[in-house]
């Protein structure tokens, strides 16, 4: 896990920024063209997310692989500084961010009760950051009590939520995660993939695969990032 004592150069992430000039160039009636030729999806899967991407002036997908907190720092960072330049009331953020969560990173939509129940910190290398130990709950979800920067307290799951960012959970690697948990704790496997389809974090949603995310969202009008 990539420690949180540093936050990624502010340099690095505006010159990676030059991504969303892609959106701007767009023209305007691209987006609601072709949400005028969806079709209807299947009720399996939640998409009502679609919806309120579309909506939004300005919109961001991150792809994020890795099992560390550099995607939840880009998104941070492109939420306060598109607030700063075009503003935003309390209940609104003018950037809709969505964060896709696959490979690796799909264990950072478990609740607690998960990492601790199935030793996530330990299968996937995560440590505590307060006690150097393979962490038994999920550190994504909120701030360390030792956190004292701003952006290490507002750079997690809940908070970000709280702003309005979308995490999509890709199903497969949820899926790939309960069968490395199930041979870990000797549990038949369809009890541990139930337990980790019901237990994402609270504003976090399962789509059939990371790529489906991404290009869904792109479908919608999201430009696109790459977290190295």
């Amino acid at each position: 896990m990539t420690e949180d004592g540093a936050r990624p150069p502010r340099r690095e992430f505006l010159g990676k920024l030059g991504v969303l000039a892609v959106a701007a160039s767009l023209p305007t009636g691209v987006a609601h063209a072709q949400s005028s030729n969806t079709v209807a999806a299947s009720s399996t899967w939640d998409m009502s997310w679609v919806d309120r991407v579309t909506a939004a002036p300005y919109k961001v997908a991150i792809d994020t692989t890795k099992i560390e907190g550099d995607g939840l720092y880009t998104a941070l960072d492109i939420l306060d500084t598109f607030h700063e330049v075009y503003g935003g009331g309390s209940a609104s953020e003018p950037m809709q961010v969505v964060v896709v969560l696959r490979h690796f990173a799909a264990a950072m939509a478990q609740r607690d009760v998960m990492w601790e129940r199935y030793g996530i910190g330990e299968e996937r290398n995560v440590t505590d950051p307060d006690t150097r130990a393979p962490a038994k709950h999920n550190p994504f979800l909120r701030a360390s009590p030792n956190a004292k920067e701003s952006w290490e307290l507002n750079s997690k799951i809940e908070p970000l939520v709280a702003r309005g960012v979308i995490f999509l959970v890709c199903n497969r690697a949820t899926m790939s995660l309960a069968s490395s948990l199930a041979k870990r704790v000797n549990k038949p496997l369809e009890e541990v993939k139930e337990d980790l389809r019901t237990n994402v974090v609270p504003g976090a949603i399962l789509v059939p695969n990371g790529i489906f995310g991404l290009v869904r969202a792109q479908n919608a009008g999201c430009a696109f990032f790459r977290q190295a």
